[in-house]
């Protein structure tokens, strides 16, 4: 496979008790500084932008951003354990009515994409069910993004950190990226449509699935929360206790407590 899960303790390896300390302070000041909701509103769901997962991770691990852009990977760090490169991913899971993950795959996040090169056109191939030449050209697109990566650092060890959110649930997992099992990315004819591909050897099924997309021009993974937290392979970040208030911001500027307010806020929550 070319996504291999990062069992707890392997984890440790990138993120210490001081980096796990460091992402549950980051996560309880994304929370309360989601929009407040009035009385009577319903909770709103939390929104985070990829770029401040990012930087939640550069405090974290004390690496050096280099994702600007479309560069492969997001940080690069150094820790006793040697020199790596991380690309971070935020996927949004879905709950049940009792608050618990569903088993079902995740929210979607792109592994590469610009299908570009000489005489490709996808919707052609796609056309013509030339799914393996397809997939082969995915594999240079693939091979080509991390070998840019051990060109300009030096650096072979890749990992894909993944912060999962489940409400106010969030689960840290990674993969390691073996770069030499790309080449054995193969169509899954069985489960291929006239508008996607599904690739084996990308990850284990147990874990998730990835897919080429026509209209998207690109390659997508999902996950499968559910089966990673059942096998004890997150650091888990529970909030559930957290019920958003309801506030009336108008009031509070009317009557000139702002102060008290981020007080209170932050005496119930951060400490």
């Amino acid at each position: 496979m070319i996504l291999n899960p990062l069992a707890s303790q392997e984890l440790d390896m990138i993120f210490d008790n001081t980096s796990l300390e460091v992402l549950k302070l980051c996560i309880k000041k994304c929370i309360i500084a989601q929009p407040e909701r009035l009385l009577g509103q319903p909770v709103l769901p939390i929104q985070v932008p990829k770029e401040h997962i990012e930087q939640w991770v550069v405090q974290a691990v004390g690496g050096t951003p280099v994702g600007a852009g479309s560069y492969p990977v997001d940080i690069i760090t150094e820790n006793a354990y040697g020199k790596y490169a991380i690309d971070i991913k935020m996927l949004s899971c879905k709950v049940n009515s009792s608050g618990t993950l569903s088993n079902t795959t995740s929210g979607e996040t792109s592994l590469a994409q610009k299908f570009i090169g000489p005489g490709i056109d996808l919707d052609t191939s796609f056309h013509n069910k030339q799914y393996e030449q397809i997939v082969t050209e995915w594999i240079n697109i693939l091979e080509n993004k991390f070998r840019k990566v051990n060109r300009e650092h030096g650096i072979n060890n890749i990992y894909y950190i993944f912060v999962l959110r489940a409400d106010n649930k969030f689960y840290l997992c990674a993969t390691k990226v073996n770069t030499d099992n790309i080449k054995n990315m193969k169509a899954n004819p069985q489960k291929t449509t006239k508008e996607s591909i599904f690739i084996e050897n990308i990850i284990n099924d147990n874990f998730g699935n990835a897919k080429i997309y026509k209209a998207k021009k690109r390659l997508e993974l999902r996950l499968k929360p559910k089966y990673w937290v059942d096998n004890n392979l997150v650091k888990t970040f529970d909030f559930s206790h957290y019920i958003p208030p309801t506030i009336n911001l108008r009031q509070i500027v009317e009557t000139k407590k702002q102060v008290q307010y981020f007080q209170d806020i932050t005496a119930k929550f951060i400490y």
